[in-house]
């Protein structure tokens, strides 16, 4: 049975529950960087105590010394069979951090710098302002432009994003709290009082002393080099580095390193570079003194080695205790430990402590399809890049707009300077998605991907010959501008369709064979312009059919040779004038014919129908006015705009044309 009379060392206080509990054992290890667990082993006379009201409940280990104890909650609880008179129960107390190991999330933060990240999941699980601390230094943490949380727990995403940027975090006791410390220097610790070494002979110290410190030394890299790559900057080198590897080449060379600027570079070279050297030289140690805590700094006294006689960092802690006297029966002979003692780790505190990279991040090693999003009202949304936005399938807080992501690149078959192959995806387009290096935070799209609700330009499997590009108007238009190529056997067919303008500029040569027949339709005004000659050759027959009037102006001579007969029909006139003269010349006859009358013009003479009588006066034939010829634009829209912008420029060279700045562009306005 509990023996009630004999006072106990050791205390479990929880101030919600008025339950009688004793002490018998506990052991346990808190550590930097990582959550704290201590199993406490304690004994009731209830047989039925109730368990799930004892989870989850705060709890603070008394360690019997004023102020020395710790604080946690009851993470989990368990009960042994009960025995004759007592019943002895297990606690393990942990802190409220270790609980955001049991929630997973796929997450994404944007325009976050790490310590804002991991603030406000802290503050999702109930951890508020007053249960955490950041005391961090002078040193800025940037935003990150895209920061996921991908199949990791909470526990585990704070963890790798205080590696990542080099934070740490340690916990500080009182009776009825624990504190949660992040930090990024060695001025977060604090110091513990002066500990005297006494080395352990088997005879009880009058005090409580370290009893070991044994020192171990270890090699580790000498130099860090950190690199990365920022497509905004190409030629910029982004390499920066930490140490040196004079003495032996131990180089830790990291890419990419997720940086774009040399000061951030420089930083987190700086970082690795004392993570690797953080514990090259450390102490392992034994003591009975419960006041050490990880996260404080230990003030060596008495060590016949005077370099150890210095301030230590406790990076961790292995707590053990027994008090078998809260027990009436007798304990084994065996058990001859009684009371409290720790081993413990520690680093000399010129060495500064940098997490170890313990949590590393997630990779997507495959591809993963996504939404193409956009802000209200717009179904094409870029930046200058081309880049465009997505909503990931699986992200379940942002609603499809220009803040569901980051900007993501979209990879082409080519990209040059100026020059290439670009097609933007639309808004609510499918579209598949690589990862950088598998990282999470560096999506890429290599295309697009048609579902339910886009389906191909033509339905399938009946088109599967058809190759097909077809566009769709912008914004929000039923027209569209589309090339196909048909393969079916028998039916082959290049296809273009131009939704309202079609514009071709030919630099040099243009040429164009049809085996078979040629049909031009258009409906409105065709006009052409030929700035040299032309010149057109048909083998067979020639036929226009003019439903209006014909206007042919010639500024030059004109001439047509028939090899046979040239037949001219005019339904009402026919008017032959000349300036000067008029030539008719007949090799064998020339005839005259008008109101039943003829004169005959040959090499027997000159016949007339009847006498010619003088007199009478010239018909006058009243002409339709001519139509005046539009002038034909040389140039299209696009080579105008260039002519202009060469004019506002100054340009010494016009690439439309080399003459505009002698004045002799053809349209007016135009560069000069």
């Amino acid at each position: 049975m509990v023996n009630a009379f004999v006072s106990s060392r050791f205390n479990l206080i929880l101030p919600r529950i008025n339950i009688d509990l004793q002490v018998l054992a506990f052991k346990g290890s808190e550590a930097l960087d990582q959550p704290f667990f201590i199993h406490v082993q304690v004994v009731s006379e209830n047989p039925s105590l109730d368990l799930q009201a004892l989870l989850h409940q705060p709890a603070y280990l008394d360690f019997g010394e004023i102020n020395e104890g710790l604080h946690g909650q009851v993470y989990a609880v368990g009960r042994d069979d009960p025995g004759r008179r007592i019943t002895r129960y297990h606690l393990t107390l942990a802190p409220r951090l270790a609980y955001l190991a049991h929630r997973h999330d796929q997450r994404i933060f944007q325009q976050r710098s790490v310590p804002q990240i991991i603030a406000a999941v802290l503050e999702q699980h109930g951890i508020l302002a007053d249960a955490y601390a950041f005391e961090l230094g002078p040193v800025v943490y940037p935003p990150r432009t895209f920061c996921v949380q991908y199949a990791e727990s909470d526990l585990h995403f704070i963890q790798r994003l205080c590696e990542e940027e080099g934070i740490h975090y340690h916990f500080r006791h009182s009776a009825d709290a624990h504190l949660l410390v992040f930090g990024d220097d060695q001025t977060v610790f604090r110091r513990l009082p002066v500990q005297r070494y006494c080395p352990d002979g088997g005879l009880q110290a009058d005090a409580k002393v370290i009893q070991r410190f044994d020192l171990r030394l270890a090699t580790r890299s000498q130099k860090t080099v950190r690199r990365d790559h920022d497509f905004e900057h190409p030629s910029l080198q982004l390499q920066d580095s930490a140490g040196s590897a004079s003495i032996l080449p131990l180089e830790d060379y990291r890419y990419p390193a997720g940086f774009a600027g040399h000061a951030r570079g420089k930083q987190l070279a700086r970082r690795g570079l004392e993570r690797h050297q953080r514990d090259q030289r450390r102490a392992l140690g034994r003591s009975d003194q419960p006041a050490l805590r990880s996260g404080h700094f230990l003030d060596l006294r008495d060590h016949p080695d005077p370099s150890c006689n210095d301030l230590w960092l406790i990076t961790s802690v292995r707590h053990e205790g027994y008090q078998p006297q809260v027990l009436e029966e007798a304990t084994p002979a065996a058990e001859v430990f009684r009371g409290y003692r720790n081993r413990f780790v520690a680093t000399p505190w010129q060495a500064v402590h940098r997490p170890p990279l313990k949590h590393p991040k997630p990779t997507i090693n495959g591809s993963q399809t996504a939404t193409v999003t956009g802000p209200d009202g717009e179904d094409v949304h870029c930046d200058a890049y081309g880049r465009v936005k997505v909503r990931f399938h699986w992200d379940r807080l942002d609603k499809a707009d220009d803040k569901s992501s980051c900007w993501v690149r979209v990879a082409s078959g080519w990209a040059g300077d100026g020059f290439g192959a670009t097609i933007i995806p639309r808004v609510g387009m499918e579209v598949l998605l690589t990862f950088l290096e598998g990282d999470p935070d560096r999506p890429l799209i290599n295309g697009c991907l048609p579902n339910a609700l886009h389906r191909p330009a033509y339905p399938l499997p009946q088109h599967k010959t058809r190759s097909v590009l077809r566009s769709r108007s912008s914004l929000g238009g039923e027209g569209a501008n589309e090339m196909y190529l048909e393969d079916r056997r028998g039916e082959e067919l290049v296809y273009l369709r131009a939704q309202r303008d079609l514009e071709q500029r030919v630099g040099q040569d243009s040429r164009l064979e049809v085996a078979g027949e040629r049909r031009e339709l258009i409906h409105g005004l065709s006009t052409t312009h030929v700035e040299s000659e032309e010149h057109r050759h048909v083998t067979g027959d020639r036929k226009v059919v003019l439903k209006a009037s014909d206007y042919l102006d010639v500024h030059g001579d004109s001439r047509t040779h028939v090899a046979q007969s040239l037949v001219i029909e005019a339904g009402q006139q026919l008017h032959l004038k000349s300036g000067a003269s008029l030539v008719i010349d007949a090799g064998a006859q020339l005839s005259l014919r008008a109101g039943g009358e003829h004169l005959v013009i040959q090499a027997g003479g000159i016949f007339s129908s009847r006498p010619i009588t003088q007199g009478g006066s010239p018909s006058v034939v009243q002409l339709a006015n001519a139509l005046t010829v539009s002038d034909v634009p040389k140039t299209s829209k696009v080579q105008g705009s260039i002519m202009t912008l060469s004019r506002q420029l100054g340009a010494d060279y016009c690439p439309v044309c080399e003459r505009c700045r002698e004045g002799l562009c053809e349209l007016p306005g135009r560069a000069a």
